[in-house]
């Protein structure tokens, strides 16, 4: 098979909120769920095991997916609503997100057909440059159940956008709420807002799962305590997880896994699609999410934290005329950020100047190592990840901790080992580069919408 990449392939990018590698990643490992549809495009394409979120919370993640950019570059911080509560405006360009080239527009300005269904939630960035929005926009959070009513109308106008006739290649995004449906109510108690609670299903030890099987059980680290430092534990969603019984976590973990094989059947849908259309061979599919879920590890839910069920995320790419399929990369360390210019380097396009992420096109290709280590931000924490490890530094409650995981011995996070015996090279190394990071870029570990400072503010200054 020819790897030369031909200048202009469709290319579609589906994006899941909220899904944990940990459930589904398209290994098709037994214990994983039921997906064709992310296995069929790993077994015909590339899939990436190590793959993070430049910030496990939707905006931040899914801003930078858009730009190529850090939170603390693009500005989105905090999810948009948040913001806006906080400091009375909607993050824009004209206040406090950066004027920068979005991968939209790149695709635009290179005659492409640009189409965007689905959730947005990036304060518009991923809507720059997008001629086709579908029958709705959405670019709210998801609440109870909006991603089980909204998500087949997004995937019948991504459908109808592939099916038509065009001269020009295209650019479309499917961004999915699910299945973030399992994710708490935003300013409500965790029992009672979620849509477990919504469904009849797996009310007790008796009742059957999907297809008469046993419910999913619990994650092996359910009862490990979690790291001090690495959690804001008196966070409300926290707090009242504790009284929750074995079964209720049981019924939460297999809802969350029946909205995770709903969306797989919408990707698989648009596989099809490609098929019946002739476009498999000429169009990238990128799956990918913006963040996953705590599922219970550790007894915790959601996100924003850098265990691996938070912080981790899907990377899956096929391109039948460049990536030889069935590969699997469990080298490189990719990041949200490195998606923009991968896909515009594959289609050779010119990568805006000046961004954070960088290409790991050649890692398709050529088995090349592109990407030895990244970082992520959190709003109380900053990661680095590099070979078999985790540092974390982080600022909670008026304490600084310093963590390092080492991944390779103790894949269920439960020990910090920094500056433990055997750790303390690594250690140095690890708090040394994070240090070095920090002041390169001139932030610290923490995020605080509340500091937020208008542009307007500062011009009349």
């Amino acid at each position: 098979m020819s790897t030369t990449l031909q200048k202009k392939p469709n290319v579609i990018v589906i994006i899941a909120d909220q899904w944990s590698t940990k459930m589904a990643d398209g290994s098709g490992d037994e214990g994983k769920l039921n997906t064709p549809g992310i296995d069929r495009l790993a077994e015909e394409g590339i899939r990436y095991e190590q793959s993070y979120s430049s910030y496990p919370l939707c905006c931040p993640a899914r801003a930078s997916l858009f730009t190529g950019l850090m939170p603390h570059n693009h500005g989105l911080i905090d999810n948009e609503e948040i913001i806006e509560h906080v400091t009375g405006e909607f993050p824009t360009t004209e206040n406090f997100l950066a004027q920068t080239e979005t991968m939209g527009e790149v695709f635009e300005k290179a005659g492409y057909d640009t189409g965007f269904f689905g959730k947005e939630h990036a304060a518009g960035y991923g809507w720059k440059g997008i001629e086709d929005f579908g029958s709705m926009t959405c670019s709210r959070g998801g609440y109870l159940a909006e991603g089980s009513v909204f998500d087949p109308i997004f995937t019948k106008d991504a459908l109808d956008f592939i099916k038509r006739d065009r001269d020009n290649p295209f650019y479309m995004t499917l961004s999915f709420i699910n299945p973030h449906d399992i994710c708490k109510t935003l300013g409500g108690p965790v029992g009672g807002k979620n849509i477990s609670d919504a469904i009849f299903f797996c009310r007790d030890d008796d009742e059957k799962y999907l297809r008469g099987q046993d419910r999913k059980p619990l994650p092996d680290n359910f009862t490990d305590r979690f790291i001090s430092g690495m959690i804001k534990h008196e966070d409300y969603m926290y707090k009242e997880l504790e009284e929750l019984d074995e079964n209720y976590w049981q019924q939460f973990i297999s809802t969350y896994g029946l909205l995770i094989e709903n969306t797989d059947w919408f990707i698989e849908l648009v596989l099809e699609t490609l098929k019946a259309q002739g476009l498999e061979e000429d169009t990238i599919v990128l799956f990918t999410a913006d963040h996953g879920e705590m599922m219970g590890s550790h007894r915790l839910i959601a996100k924003t934290v850098f265990y691996e069920e938070s912080v981790k995320t899907p990377m899956i790419i096929r391109y039948p005329s460049a990536v030889n399929p069935g590969k699997v990369d469990d080298n490189n360390i990719v990041s949200t950020v490195d998606i923009m210019p991968t896909l515009l380097d594959m289609c050779g396009l010119d990568v805006p100047e000046g961004i954070d992420g960088s290409s790991f096109k050649n890692s398709m290709t050529d088995n090349a190592m592109t990407h030895e280590e990244t970082f992520c931000e959190s709003y109380f924490a900053r990661m680095f990840r590099f070979k078999q490890y985790k540092y974390v530094e982080s600022h909670v409650y008026g304490e600084d901790y310093q963590i390092l995981i080492d991944l390779e011995k103790d894949p269920n996070e439960t020990k910090n080992v920094f500056n433990q015996p055997g750790y303390e090279q690594v250690s140095d190394y690890a708090s040394t580069r994070m240090k070095e990071w920090l002041k390169q870029e001139g932030i610290g570990l923490e995020f605080n919408a509340k500091n937020l400072k208008s542009k307007s503010l500062e011009t009349a200054e």
